[in-house]
């Protein structure tokens, strides 16, 4: 789950870190802003009414090795995205931009190679 939400919403620890600092060296130049901080999705506008019905269609398009790559390890993508949080704000008003993406993740899994993020496989989420 936390591997599929690097498409539409997740960021990395690091990069959250990243930001914040990046808002502090910014501050003085632009004052008061808000900002969405999420890894950079690939998706684009034309994507949304496609990626609600199939998601798995549109990430096929942009990497038609993920479902394999899933596949081997038992994973699954998902089938509907409902919301995609859009970072290019702050990328335009701090130049930030997060280093870990979907991309990533799949190139970690192509090398067999960790996570590019920090996960606790033991871990419960308090909702479950």
């Amino acid at each position: 789950m936390k591997a599929n939400e690097f498409l539409n919403r997740r960021l990395t620890v690091e990069d959250c870190a990243r930001a914040h600092v990046a808002a502090l060296d910014r501050a003085p130049v632009i004052g008061f802003a808000t900002y969405i901080v999420s890894a950079p999705t690939p998706f684009s506008r034309d994507d949304v009414v496609e990626l609600k019905s199939d998601a798995m269609a549109v990430i096929a398009r942009l990497f038609p090795d993920a479902a394999e790559l899933f596949t081997a390890r038992g994973w699954q993508l998902p089938r509907s995205i409902g919301r995609v949080y859009d970072a290019g704000a702050i990328e335009r008003g701090l130049g930030f931009r997060c280093a870990t993406d979907f991309a990533a993740i799949l190139a970690a899994l192509r090398e067999n190679r960790p996570m590019p993020f920090q996960h606790d496989a033991s871990y419960s989420s308090p909702k479950e």
